[in-house]
């Protein structure tokens, strides 16, 4: 396996942007020929094929965009780590880390930042999106000021004995949709117990948070038996696109889907009761650990979200 080079996943993003692969490699300054080599390239890597060349118009296959939302991801993540590591070291200290997994940081993440600027407009953030081990480590190790996650009962074993403050922050709710087969009946129904033919489930890696707190639940929401497996992703954009794709069901957050409900895009699997609620807390190690500006920051998410608790 060839060894994956940064530019290839921005080729890819030229390619989604544009729809043409002449267009996309003047964009990226290079010939036409060029480019479809570091197109095929990414291929041979990914190990299947991640474009559906036409006539008229250059597309990516459900692989290809899967690949690309994933791309999104990290070449932001390493962008926002220059941008940090850029900055002088008194900017830093006027700055709040906060450590997030992909998913709050574009849900519940934008709202918290805005709500406390109101009081703080002169508050610089920094978003660190990674897993939750990772934000743990992060968190404990002062690489970060404050690590945002779900509530969970593994979270809890880890941080205990390290004396955490942490704030309940907002609430959202998992809940099983298909594409639709008719307006608001799903293509891919919730299996119920009893028997019946296997349907294709999308699922969250071993590493996600969502996924853990599903698992938890989800002998009780359904027969798991008749689950089919066909499709895992460690981020929750990367599910939804394959969902939209057709390619089975799969539980994802209230706010990602909103719209999509509303819009008719998505159904369903499943009534209200299927659904499984999801706490989201902010934390952030004892007063003596933390600087003065995150004592202040805290103050403020204290006036919103009430008294702190400890871990």
């Amino acid at each position: 396996m060839h060894e994956l080079n940064l530019k290839l996943l921005q080729d890819l993003q030229a390619l989604a942007d544009t729809g043409s692969l002449y267009k996309a490699a003047e964009r990226r300054h290079i010939t036409h020929p060029a480019f479809g080599r570091r197109i095929r390239a990414l291929e041979e890597w990914a190990g299947t094929p991640l474009v559906e060349r036409g006539h008229q118009s250059t597309t990516l296959t459900a692989a290809g965009k899967t690949l690309l939302a994933s791309a999104h991801e990290v070449l932001g993540i390493l962008e926002q780590t220059h941008g940090l590591l850029q900055r002088p070291h008194r900017t830093r200290d006027e700055t709040i880390t906060i450590a997030a997994g992909r998913t709050l940081s574009h849900t519940v993440l934008p709202g918290i930042i805005t709500a406390l600027n109101q009081a703080m407009p002169q508050l610089c953030w920094k978003v660190v999106t990674t897993s939750l081990d990772y934000g743990v480590e992060m968190l404990l190790q002062g690489k970060v000021d404050l690590l945002m996650c779900h509530a969970q009962p593994a979270i809890e074993g880890s941080l205990q004995g390290h004396h955490l403050a942490w704030l309940p922050v907002g609430q959202d709710t998992l809940i099983p949709v298909s594409i639709p087969l008719v307006p608001q009946l799903p293509k891919y129904a919730l299996p119920a117990h009893g028997g019946g033919p296997l349907v294709p489930y999308l699922d969250y890696a071993q590493s996600m948070s969502l996924g853990k707190i599903l698992r938890s639940h989800l002998h009780e929401l359904c027969d798991t038996t008749r689950l089919r497996t066909v499709y895992e992703a460690d981020l929750a954009d990367s599910l939804h696109a394959m969902v939209h794709q057709g390619l089975g069901l799969a539980w994802l957050p209230l706010t990602l889907v909103k719209t999509d409900l509303t819009d008719g895009r998505l159904a369903r699997a499943a009534g209200p009761d299927k659904d499984v609620p999801i706490n989201v807390r902010l934390y952030r190690r004892p007063a003596a650990q933390s600087k003065p500006l995150t004592r202040r920051v805290w103050a403020g998410l204290e006036n919103l979200y009430g008294r702190s608790q400890k871990s």
